[in-house]
């Protein structure tokens, strides 16, 4: 049966191969996982139920460019060398572990689970980056009376401890008043990203699409990071990397 909730697990391989799939016909990999362990708290411990869930992983990008990342975490969970597609069809994947990362994920009204993305057996969870001391005041120093004349007004009161939560991309709005010789804003990025989206398309999933070719351009930063110049790259790379809806 499907599992019934998010995490990450260690799974042994059930079926697996490579297929066309999706409205536009893209090289995928195609792998059923049975899951036999879940992280919580820094331990692994024995899945009870009979949990199986289906990943599909696709090697090419809408455009026809290879989908390196999709690629790289293949080589890593699964030993491929990453030159023939089939041969992640014809290995004998018998008594291999992969850790898989599970998420629900909203389409079109409907909640789902699905497999994130696959890693090695022993890969250790990705430390997200946050500041320290040090780079607080780096950061304070260069951008802290900046920020301040920007802004203006009365300051916010300081966040309150809550629910960890993936902030929303901003919402489309009018152009503000930034000089054009200042660059690519965020905000103009995301308008132009929804543009590129189906029409209709769900904000869940045009957000999700959102983030996960943020990570794939720019791996390691937050949007907040990002430069002019990098947001330029972002305009002009994204759309072809918008996986079908």
């Amino acid at each position: 049966m499907l599992p019934n909730r998010e995490g990450r697990f260690k799974a042994t391989i059930v079926e697996h191969g490579v297929a066309e799939t999706g409205p536009n016909n893209l090289a995928t990999f195609v792998c059923q996982f049975h899951l036999v362990q879940e992280l919580a708290n820094g331990e692994w411990y024995s899945v009870e139920e009979d949990f199986d869930i289906t990943g599909y992983f696709y090697l090419e990008k809408r455009d026809g460019a290879l989908n390196a990342m999709t690629v790289d975490a293949l080589k890593s969970a699964f030993g491929w060398d990453g030159r023939d597609p089939f041969w992640l069809q014809d290995a004998d994947f018998n008594g291999l572990f992969v850790q898989v990362k599970l998420a629900f994920e909203t389409y079109d009204g409907q909640t789902r689970i699905k497999v994130k993305y696959v890693d090695a057996e022993n890969a250790a969870p990705a430390e997200f980056p946050k500041a320290n001391d040090n780079t607080r005041r780096s950061i304070s120093t260069r951008l802290g009376s900046k920020l301040r004349a920007n802004a203006g007004g009365t300051p916010a009161p300081a966040p309150k401890p809550g629910p960890a939560s993936r902030p929303a991309p901003p919402k489309p709005q009018a152009p503000d008043a930034t000089p054009a010789s200042s660059g690519v804003t965020m905000q103009q990025a995301w308008e132009a990203f929804v543009k590129a989206c189906p029409a209709g398309a769900p904000q869940e999933q045009v957000e999700g699409e959102w983030f996960r070719i943020l990570g794939e351009l720019h791996p390691g930063k937050q949007p907040e990071q990002l430069s002019p110049a990098e947001w330029t790259k972002f305009i002009d790379d994204a759309p072809g990397l918008i996986l079908p809806f």
